[in-house]
């Protein structure tokens, strides 16, 4: 396929549909080029003018004498086909096309659009949009948009690139970004995405030198590949990713069938994919902005250890709280480190963050002093300094700067940030010294925290390619499995599961209990019931001589909630005690494939939605990632005195349940342990029950 340099970097422009009126959609583009600089031949196409602003018109892109790299459609939506019809016949690389009307309005709309796409992909052209504000690129002058963003970009060089699913979005975010200071070097947004899409943006911008920063907002990924290969290759190039993606209360997404599909909707698995590959979530616009500018200085942090110094106690202990929301750790200082600053301010606080009083407002300098005690310890990856008003007064100013700069040069690989109260030239003069500038703590540690992300993003090994293990059981395409059935497949992908016995009536639990030998547990067996113990379908802990009973009242209580469902039978096995009991489903996204969830069992995950996810391929470290995402990794490790859980052993089971549905992802949808029941170090883990839901699309 085609690269889209055409598109970023094009070396002539077509405007179909070009107005002499520069303020219309299809005069704009024109007058941005022209006045942008742009370096290459412009030709309008306009059949009802010979010129267009200054420049010689055409009737047809066919008419243009020389080669025509890219071409902007700004027609009516009837005329886009007959246009990339034309534009096919003469060669042209690539178009951006702003006309709407196509595949978001419908099944008839779709038909074109499709039809579109399939004429450039005959001929090796690249597509932008539809339905797109279209893009610019500072660095080479080229404004293929009708945006008003333009006049706020051209004429600068911005190291940001954005790629936008909203073109709407898009133009707010340069509004917002050029208030604090930061402006886009490229700027493209998507449309319909007919062909080109985002993930494959963000490949290019991996690889544009002009490129530091990469932002993205995104409704949704239409293709699991392209958006996989562009995080990746950015994590590689050491770009960071900043994705915006809205729509996490998508509802109804993944089916309800089972306890995953509600859990691990696909915004988890977006989450998942995002953690994956590096990128980070932004949860707003500020957010977003924020760590775009952090970024943008281009230092990040070896760990997370933060020292913090203020003159206040009480900011301190907003910025310890905040750190560790972010995560971070506000280790105490070295106490040879706390005895030197007690010689400087013998009533500061020395722990961690570091008071240092009131001192300050006669000697500033105490800010620099401290500030090289932390850093020069080699014990802190990270520092905020708050100064606040300070910063902005008269006699302190100077002081400060003049003190502080040699400090952040001494430690250039520190990332440094002051929160000051001060003119935006102070502002300016601390940046320009190495430090980054947050008035609100809040906002500054998140942003710390984000490039430690990068940090850790960027050093993990690329993933493993997928593989689906052959020797999994194949499971087939059937309508429902039932308990029973589902185990027997966890059991053959390597997963333990208690001794059953499979029986019909009173007698036969009273028999099988008695070679059980002890208390048993008891289950209904029906592929219509996918939670037996909400219709009375589970008993615990029966003794050997009540097993009969007690099947004759479970079956009488099934009958009474659920008089349709087939019954197959009853499980009678073993009672088994001990253990914590963990949940583990893997489920198949539309977009993404394999992912599976993890969480505390039992009614607990429902209850408390402790749950975290990843995306296939899964090894035993990114099995054991994922239970450490969760609060019950406190609980398996030994909380409070509890023996230590076989952690391994949970995560090889991990292991092997995703591996059973990549190895049936086109026949299964879901395959789901509850509770999964995880014994002491070294005892192993045994799935009590098990659900296997199958695609729909697929069963017989």
């Amino acid at each position: 396929m085609q690269s889209i340099q055409a598109l970023t970097h094009p070396k002539s422009v077509a405007v179909i549909g070009a107005s002499n009126d520069k303020t219309r959609i299809g005069g704009r583009p024109v007058h941005y080029l022209v006045e942008g600089g742009f370096g290459g031949p412009i030709y309008p196409i306009n059949p009802s003018r010979d010129e267009v602003q200054g420049l010689k018109a055409y009737p047809s892109v066919e008419d243009v004498p020389d080669a025509v790299d890219c071409a902007i459609i700004a027609t009516p939506t009837h005329a886009v086909l007959p246009a990339i019809e034309s534009c096919a016949r003469k060669g042209v690389r690539a178009v951006v096309i702003f006309s709407a009307g196509l595949a978001e309005m419908g099944a008839e709309g779709q038909r074109v659009q499709d039809e579109i796409l399939a004429v450039a992909r005959a001929h090796d052209m690249r597509i932008l949009g539809p339905n797109c504000l279209g893009m610019f690129n500072t660095a080479a002058n080229s404004y293929l948009t009708f945006s008003g963003t333009y006049e706020d970009v051209v004429g600068t060089s911005g190291r940001i690139g954005l790629v936008s699913q909203s073109g709407g979005y898009a133009g707010e975010l340069v509004k917002q970004a050029k208030r604090i200071g930061l402006t886009f070097g490229s700027w493209i947004t998507t449309g319909n995405e007919a062909d080109v899409e985002a993930g494959e943006i963000i490949a290019a911008y991996a690889q544009d030198p002009n490129i530091d920063v990469i932002l993205a907002y995104l409704e949704s990924a239409r293709n699991k590949d392209t958006l996989v290969a562009g995080l990746e290759a950015a994590r590689l190039a050491r770009k960071p990713v900043i994705v915006l993606k809205v729509g996490r209360s998508e509802q109804g997404a993944l089916a309800a069938a089972a306890h995953t599909a509600s859990l691990a909707g696909a915004d988890a698995v977006y989450d998942a994919v995002f953690a994956r590959y590096g990128a980070y979530r932004a949860r707003s616009t500020e957010e977003m902005l924020d760590l775009a500018y952090a970024c943008l200085q281009g230092v990040y942090p070896q760990g997370k250890r933060l020292v913090v110094l203020t003159a206040s106690g009480g900011i301190g202990v907003q910025a310890a709280d905040f750190a560790q929301d972010e995560g971070l750790d506000v280790a105490p200082l070295p106490e040879d480190v706390r005895a030197e600053i007690v010689k400087l301010v013998p009533n500061a606080g020395t722990h961690n963050p570091v008071d240092l009083t009131g001192a300050l407002a006669h000697d500033p300098e105490l800010y620099a002093r401290g500030l090289e005690l932390a850093l020069g310890s080699g014990q802190f990856d990270m520092a905020y300094i708050n100064i606040g008003v300070l910063a902005g007064m008269a006699y302190a100013a100077p002081r400060l700067l003049d003190s502080l700069t040699p400090v952040a040069a001494r430690y250039p690989a520190v990332p440094k940030i002051v929160a000051v109260m001060a003119s935006p030239e102070i502002v300016s003069a601390y940046e320009a010294g190495g430090y980054l500038s947050f008035g609100e703590p809040a906002r500054a540690l998140r942003a710390l925290a984000g490039l430690y992300h990068f940090t850790q993003a960027w050093a993990r090994p690329a993933p493993a390619p997928a593989a689906v293990a052959a020797s999994m059981p194949v499971i087939p395409a059937r309508k429902a499995f039932s308990e029973a059935e589902a185990k027997a497949f966890v059991a053959a992908a390597g997963v333990r599961v208690p001794e059953e016995h499979l029986v019909q009536d009173a007698a036969g639990a009273l028999a099988a209990a008695a070679q059980i030998g002890g208390p048993v547990a008891i289950k209904v067996v029906s592929a219509d019931l996918l939670h037996k113990s909400d219709v009375g379908g589970v008993a615990l802990d029966v003794a050997i001589a009540d097993a009969g009973q007690a099947l004759d009242t479970m079956r009488a209580a099934v009958q009474g909630h659920a008089p349709n469902a087939r019954i197959e039978g009853y499980l009678v096995t073993p009672m088994i005690r001990g253990g914590t009991e963990c949940f583990v489903g893997a489920q198949q996204d539309p977009v993404f494939g394999t992912s599976v969830t993890f969480g505390l069992g039992g009614v607990a995950v429902e209850l408390y939605r402790d749950v975290a996810t990843r995306v296939a391929p899964i090894d035993r470290g990114e099995a054991l990632e994922l239970i450490d995402a969760t609060r019950a990794s406190a609980l398996l490790k030994g909380y409070r005195g509890r023996p230590k859980a076989d952690v391994a052993a949970l995560a090889d089971a991990i292991v092997h349940i995703v591996a059973l549905a990549e190895a049936n992802r086109d026949t299964v949808d879901t395959i789901e342990i509850n509770p999964l029941l995880v014994f002491d170090e070294g005892k192993g883990v045994i799935a009590l029950d098990a659900v296997i839901a199958p695609k729909a699309d697929v069963a017989p």
